[in-house]
């Protein structure tokens, strides 16, 4: 059976403010880490589409003490890395700075102090290097991070840079390994060279939020997977600018819905269909055992007013035609695609 998955993000608040001097370069031999990491950010390039490759951004990441699954890479993508880890554990990232303007990682959803936040305050530049320790105080879930300069967030985060930040829990009776999915949904703008196109109509865009033409799933176009007959847990992460989602099975299934942006639910929440905002993350169960071989089921973004004179949203159109990755709009639907075997 094969899974089609169809295809904003409001970023966090980011005020200006000045950027301080001594940002925190020292590592605390007092602060023995559970799980250490090197992420390098820095430029890079993908075969996305034929023809010429397309140039990204990219978190370069190296475990240096941990178990292996406390790192992992989404298969085939330029996203990522997943962290992993356990609540309480203690957690040191060497973050480098390869790009060409400042940046910083933010953790989005994580309690952690000040100065181990992200904040556009601490930016670094050019060749330097920030220190993270902190401890995981938050409840088992799904979790991510992204940049978080002043001016720069959008930009950076839409060439590339989004990772996921998993707390496991000691659960028995949720799906892992194989049948546990991250899903990261992107819109995505390229022009006739592959290459991407981000406020194209520069002031429109910043007013109303920009909206790509393209829907990439886990840093690919035209995404499908084939499952089991078994139940499967998706982590799904709207990791686009500014657009919202309107999420339901193409066979009228109800989403089951077990967890969301603080975590596992008390208990499942069946629903017709789930609004996802840029940022917003679900945790979505769904059991294939029951269906038939070889079928195909889509996860389809459908369409919806969203109020404003611009009328109907869903995943986007490329001029008259479909887009190239899955995605709506006005009721055009551009699945993605689970199938069965």
């Amino acid at each position: 059976m094969a899974l089609i998955i169809v295809p904003s993000l409001a970023f966090c608040h980011n005020e200006g403010q000045s950027r301080q001097s001594n940002h925190n370069d020292t590592i605390n031999e007092s602060f023995v880490a559970d799980v250490d990491i090197y992420i390098t950010a820095k430029p890079s390039e993908v075969q996305l589409f034929e023809g010429q490759k397309t140039a990204v951004y990219i978190y370069q990441a190296e475990l240096i003490k941990g178990e292996s699954s406390s790192l992992q890479e989404i298969p085939n993508s330029y996203l990522g890395p997943i962290i992993r880890v356990k609540p309480q554990q203690k957690i040191r990232v060497r973050f480098n700075n390869e790009l060409s303007d400042e940046s910083i990682i933010h953790w989005h959803g994580l309690h952690v102090p000040h100065e181990m936040d992200g904040h556009p305050m601490h930016v670094i530049k050019t060749g330097e290097q920030y220190i993270y320790e902190f401890v995981v105080d938050n409840r088992p879930g799904t979790y991510w991070f992204h940049p978080h300069p002043h001016g720069q967030t959008g930009p950076q985060v839409y060439n590339g840079l989004a990772g996921l930040f998993i707390v496991e829990g000691d659960r028995s009776d949720l799906p892992t390994m194989e049948y546990e999915v991250p899903f990261v949904i992107q819109d995505r703008r390229f022009d006739s060279s592959n290459q991407l196109v981000y406020l194209e109509n520069n002031m429109m865009d910043k007013m109303i939020g920009f909206l790509g033409n393209e829907i990439i799933i886990n840093g690919e176009s035209n995404t499908s997977k084939t499952v089991n007959k078994g139940t499967y847990r998706f982590r799904v992460l709207n990791g686009s600018n500014s657009r919202i989602y309107k999420i339901a099975w193409s066979d009228g299934a109800n989403l089951t819905i077990i967890g969301n942006d603080g975590g596992l639910l008390p208990k499942p929440s069946d629903r017709p269909y789930m609004m996802l905002a840029p940022g917003e993350r679900i945790d979505v169960w769904r059991d294939f055992s029951s269906e038939e071989t070889n079928q195909e089921i889509s996860l389809n973004s459908l369409a919806f007013d969203n109020g404003t004179s611009m009328g109907m949203m869903g995943g986007g159109r490329r001029g008259g035609g479909m887009m190239r990755g899955g995605g709506m709009m006005g009721g055009q639907r551009q699945p993605f695609r689970f199938l069965y075997r």
